[in-house]
């Protein structure tokens, strides 16, 4: 048998048929699901996707701030997009709506940590960088997460910033914002750790949804007290919507100073309370930081130059420790009549 000739008409004939095969073949490797495509598209974008939990919410729009403040310092551009109420079906469609964008990255606050899970993982598979910020998701379904401070030291706060005003003993009612959300989940169970060790004589009597809403807040919180005026110490607020709860207490004819209100809050929403001494305080942290992070992290992990274990420089905020896939951004803010009026958020 002669062996192929690669000279004269046969040559030229050969290199034809792979110059026409040669488009094909390439066409048919960039369209695969999650392929090399998707993930190019990716990386030419400049398009941070950032999903709040509510587009609404003042917290939310104070992290949209922030957000753009670094985009700005590192050549990004933001597009806040989200449900206008809690609603993890919503930030799923919202999700979805972003992967057909091919935008660099999206980021995150879960109102439910499974629920947007597949998305995101979608996301990921696409090329996309995917984080979360405020409320984590299903570690499985991120690259890496924004602590706004340390979980631990939030429910301490909250627990003892409530312990200062009742001596440390009582029955509380603690109104969450969703029974979902994994940063709420989080701190509950860290207080329940905590509260028998320092405070044994401090017991949550129930918990109860507010849906991030004051007047969600208002209503399970009154109708509580209806039942239980005599028997409550105080009432937390873990969520948003505190402003709610003072309200309920004067719908119930409670004076606020003797059964107190505190726990985590919006300083917008609680301003007038805390300035009339209707709350002592409440604390929180910065959106507007958490959402500067998260883009100087993202920026890093395009890059590839974000550790799972190490430190990462973060503009104006210095260098940040990053543990487990974690940038940890600071401490609890706690807000009284001092400080109050320079927070607008």
């Amino acid at each position: 048998m002669d062996r192929p000739s690669w000279s004269g008409m046969n040559w030229r004939k050969s290199a034809i048929g792979i110059a026409l095969l040669l488009p094909v073949t390439l066409a048919a490797c960039s369209t695969g699901t999650g392929g090399s495509s998707a993930s190019a598209a990716s990386k030419k974008s400049n398009v941070i996707v950032l999903i709040p939990k509510q587009t609404s919410d003042p917290f939310f729009t104070n992290a949209e701030q922030g957000a753009k403040q670094a985009a700005a310092q590192l050549g990004y551009k933001i597009d806040y997009v989200g449900p206008t109420t809690a609603d993890a079906a919503g930030q799923v469609t919202t999700i979805e709506n972003a992967i057909r964008q091919h935008p660099a990255a999206i980021t995150i606050s879960g109102d439910d940590p499974n629920a947007v899970a597949p998305a995101l993982k979608q996301a990921m598979k696409a090329g996309i960088v995917v984080s979360s910020y405020n409320a984590d998701v299903a570690p499985t379904a991120r690259q890496f997460f924004i602590s706004q401070a340390s979980d631990t030291a939030i429910a301490k706060a909250i627990v003892d910033t409530m312990a200062a005003q009742t001596g440390g003993k009582g029955n509380f009612l603690l109104v969450s914002s969703t029974s979902t959300a994994a940063n709420q989940n989080t701190w509950l169970a860290y207080m329940r750790k905590y509260i028998p060790t320092k405070y044994p004589h401090m017991h949550i009597a129930q918990v109860i949804p507010g849906n991030d809403d004051p007047a969600t807040v208002l209503s399970v919180t009154s109708s509580y007290l209806s039942a239980h005026k005599s028997s409550t110490t105080g009432v937390w607020v873990i969520g948003g919507g505190m402003s709610g709860a003072i309200k309920a207490e004067q719908q119930q004819g409670i004076n606020p100073h003797s059964i107190p209100v505190a726990g985590l809050c919006i300083p917008s929403d609680v301003k007038v309370d805390i300035t009339s001494g209707l709350i002592k305080n409440c604390l929180l942290w910065s959106p507007a930081d958490t959402a500067y992070a998260d883009v100087y992290a993202i920026n890093a992990a395009i890059k590839g130059k974000l550790p799972a274990n190490g430190t990462l420089k973060a503009g104006r905020l210095g260098t940040l420790s990053v543990t487990n896939h974690t940038v940890n951004v600071g401490n609890p803010l706690i807000f009284t009549k001092a400080n109050i009026g320079s927070y607008n958020f």
